[in-house]
């Protein structure tokens, strides 16, 4: 394993509670992630890059779909979640490092794969391009971020509108792109792909019966003590938000979770 000092972000796998908040994301979008990455050609001998590797599910997936004959390889800057997998699988290697600042370790992947980082990212569109360059010629590339147009209650609710903007505007000030979904296609154009696709999913929250509920409420928790700091949100605003949470009656849409895909060029 290589080591590196980690800048801070909106969010840290050394945050309490992130390992259940990282489940509940790989439980709603796996699904989804490994489809796509199997009509990538993700298979037996494959070389596969996995950047911002989280809580593992998918170096795990990858590793078996691969076998012995291929290869993957998981980048995160804190890696606490997935070095065990490197001591269980022989063809799994770990790599911890700043996708922003260092260049990806090795090139010739078949297929590579981000799901909810590059949005984080004010250098996005740089490190998207780190991420097809590492392809081989022919390769994959599949990239997932939220656009969150859809983001909201399913009837009007003033109180949650409020919450909802008040948490995209300090994401934003966080250097957080809260419509980088809807750019995706253009920007792996722009970075030389071809065959770019994309697709959409967008779930429906219900109070604390929906999977996805440990994300938006670890999440917010997070960036509570910034939003009350900085006057966009009271206690009792919070107290509101977290009654949604909890309420079986209560219905929402989440943010749209763009998955492209492309190649590049043979």
């Amino acid at each position: 394993m290589q080591t590196d000092s980690a800048p801070e972000y909106m969010l840290s796998n050394a945050d309490e509670g992130e390992r259940r908040r990282l489940a509940a994301i790989e439980a709603a979008y796996d699904p989804g992630s490994k489809r796509h990455l199997t009509a990538l050609g993700v298979g037996r001998g494959s070389r596969v890059l996995i950047a911002g590797a989280g809580g593992g599910s998918l170096v795990r997936w990858a590793a078996e779909t691969v076998g012995l004959s291929g290869e993957v390889l998981a980048v995160d800057i804190d890696p606490r979640f997935v070095l065990p997998l490197a001591e269980h699988y022989p063809n799994v290697r770990v790599v911890q490092q700043d996708v922003v600042t260092q260049d990806l370790p090795g090139g010739g992947f078949d297929a590579a794969h981000a799901r909810l980082l590059l949005g984080h990212l004010p250098q996005r569109e740089a490190v998207l391009a780190k991420l097809a360059d590492a392809l081989r010629p022919g390769g994959g590339l599949l990239v997932e971020d939220f656009d969150w147009g859809s983001y909201g209650p399913a009837e009007p609710n003033p109180s949650a509108e409020k919450a909802i903007e008040a948490v995209s505007d300090l994401a934003r000030s966080f250097g957080f792109d809260t419509a980088f979904g809807r750019r995706l296609p253009g920007v792996m154009r722009r970075a030389g792909l071809v065959d770019v696709d994309a697709e959409g999913l967008v779930l429906t929250l219900r109070g604390a019966t929906f999977p996805l509920e440990p994300m938006f409420r670890q999440t917010f928790d997070r960036l509570l003590p910034h939003l009350i700091a900085g006057g966009q949100m009271s206690e009792d605003d919070a107290a509101a938000l977290h009654q949604r949470f909890d309420d079986l009656e209560y219905d929402m849409c989440t943010q749209t979770l763009m998955s492209v895909w492309g190649r590049r060029p043979a």
